[in-house]
């Protein structure tokens, strides 16, 4: 069974009468960002429209989150866009749950960017140049810093893991960028606002997405738990208990001032390799 670090001390809520197992609420680990406290609050607003336990976790990776997700390890996940993605809900027993209703601005300026050291001007120079230059993403299964930069690059005609002088993870956004103004990377994939918020010099953008969409929360269905019941509370929390969605904001920037949950829109034209 795969080992999952608690988020909290124990299980949250009142406990259920018949002695089932508590609920599992999980998400993954992210540098500078306490998702323990972020999805601590759902946590307890699930326990306690329920009656029933409810246990925080945190996994290493939204590929983790998914896959425990799968095994019946997790119940409700907070995954990235590509976990989402990963997960396919609506093929067998997992379901998309609502997802925060991120304000149309700054929906809008959640985008991936490259950006590349001075002595390379333009995108369309990359497949030529590639060989020599050395590639940073922020993860394999990151959103802004991974899947999505990488799907323009394929574009172009180059795999990230053949096509570059060499491919390294450099774990957080910020990361990425300062590995590239520092010299240790030539071209680097992140997120857009934290390239915005002081492009380093000496550093420039060769390219921006299209605004990326948050990832929905996620279900797992089983004789213990009505995700379709779950999907209302989440509807309903931003009434009942705001503290939810605060925490949430807090642990996600990408959902930004978010104060409630919507239902989540279809997202069949983004996919993942």
């Amino acid at each position: 069974m795969l080992a999952l670090a608690s988020a909290g001390a124990g299980a949250s809520g009142p406990g259920d009468r018949d002695g089932a197992a508590p609920w599992v609420v999980a998400t993954y680990a992210y540098p500078q960002r306490d998702r323990a406290a972020a999805v601590q609050p759902l946590a307890d607003y699930l326990a306690r429209r329920s009656g029933h336990a409810v246990q925080a976790r945190i996994l290493p990776s939204p590929t983790a989150l998914v896959e425990a997700l799968r095994r019946g390890e997790v119940d409700v996940a907070v995954p990235n866009l590509h976990g989402y993605l990963q997960a396919r809900p609506g093929e067998g027993a997992i379901v998309a749950l609502p997802v925060p209703d991120v304000p149309p601005a700054q929906a809008d300026r959640y985008r991936a960017v490259l950006v590349a050291r001075d002595g390379l001007a333009t995108l369309a120079e990359l497949p030529e140049r590639a060989r020599e230059l050395r590639l940073v993403l922020v993860g394999a299964d990151s959103a802004s810093g991974g899947f999505i930069p990488v799907a323009a690059l394929r574009a172009l005609g180059l795999d990230p893991r053949t096509g570059f002088a060499s491919l390294d993870y450099a774990g957080s956004h910020a990361a990425a960028l300062q590995a590239v103004a520092e010299g240790r990377a030539d071209v680097a994939a992140l997120a857009a606002d934290v390239y915005d918020a002081g492009p380093p010099p000496g550093v420039r953008e060769l390219w921006r997405s299209a605004p990326i969409p948050p990832g929905p929360l996620l279900c797992r269905a089983s004789a213990a738990i009505d995700c379709g019941q779950v999907a209302g509370w989440l509807l309903q929390a931003h009434e009942q208990d705001p503290a939810v969605m605060a925490a949430l904001r807090a642990g996600w920037p990408e959902f930004g001032d978010a104060t409630a949950f919507t239902v989540a829109p279809p997202l069949q034209d983004v996919t993942i390799d």
